[in-house]
């Protein structure tokens, strides 16, 4: 058994979520040329794909204990945005809803769009799109996104303020991103995770950027949690890790408590960076276990 330990406020619990089954996935399958049609350009989820979100979603509320996400932060594209709709959302949305629904009424078309009727918000975590987690970018029309517009009426309720370009100036038919550079994004994406204030952060993304840029940790950890790190993922499957900052840039930490001689009425302060123990402080006991005898 190899242990180690990082302070609690250098982590965060992030939970790690692969789109639903999409139509291009469908088409994919059954001939992979499929990939490269603009037939399945930003494809939606399938029936099947919805069936899985929402088979996940009542996972996490069967769970013995409640799941508590502070944070959901979803590629910009369709299917990634249906599933954490899915996945999160709690009600349906009607004209009577108190708000802005989280998506609005599919009407469905058949082999490109699932009927799915508007969803509420309601008791569903933020929801905020980012670049940085898109698939695999170039060459095949499934991973190019629609105009910022577009998804801004489609998912109001979804804060898009990261995208900072109408069009998708990412994609392009003629290159095909390296698995390197996907590496290189997942790797920016996870640091701009340890940023956030939230600690309990779920993720819905896609299969190559996830399995990339988990290539990114635990190189150096056991053949079972490499296995368990670096095995792609399935259509709407979730795995749930702790991200940690050996480094030390975490946020402050909401289960500290400063203990001492004194009592603070307004509360406790944060642990100071570069913390100094008083002059007069006795160092810690060392204690040398003894020598083994001699055979």
């Amino acid at each position: 058994m190899t242990l180690g330990a990082v302070p609690f406020r250098h982590t965060k619990v992030i939970h790690l979520i692969r789109h639903g089954q999409g139509f291009h996935n469908v088409a994919g399958h059954k001939d992979p040329t499929q990939y490269l049609s603009f037939d399945w350009e930003d494809a939606h989820l399938t029936e099947f794909g919805w069936q899985q979100a929402e088979a996940l979603h009542r996972h996490i509320q069967n769970l013995p204990e409640q799941l508590q996400i502070d944070l959901v932060v979803s590629s910009p594209l369709t299917r990634t945005l249906e599933t954490a709709t899915g996945v999160f959302a709690c009600q349906a949305w009607s004209d009577d809803s108190q708000g802005i629904p989280l998506m609005r009424e599919q009407s469905g078309h058949q082999d490109r769009q699932a009927k799915r009727q508007a969803m509420s918000t309601a008791g569903c975590p933020p929801l905020i799109a980012h670049e940085l987690c898109r698939e695999h970018l170039g060459r095949h029309p499934c991973d190019k996104r629609q105009t910022l517009s577009h998804y801004k009426k489609q998912f109001p309720a979804v804060d898009f303020s990261l995208i900072e370009t109408e069009e998708d100036e990412l994609w392009g038919p003629d290159f095909r991103e390296e698995k390197d550079q996907i590496k290189a994004r997942g790797l920016k994406f996870m640091q701009w995770l340890m940023t956030r204030p939230e600690q309990r952060i779920a993720v819905v993304s896609h299969s190559s950027f996830l399995f990339f840029t988990m290539a990114n940790f635990g190189l150096h950890t056991s053949a079972l949690i490499q296995g368990e790190l670096h095995r792609w993922y399935e259509n709407c499957e979730m795995r749930t890790i702790v991200l940690s900052d050996d480094a030390g840039s975490g946020t402050v930490d909401p289960l500290w408590f400063p203990g001492g001689h004194q009592l603070q009425r307004e509360g406790a302060k944060p642990p100071r960076e570069n913390y100094e123990p008083p002059e007069n402080a006795e160092p810690p006991e060392v204690v040398v276990p003894p020598e083994a005898p001699k055979t």
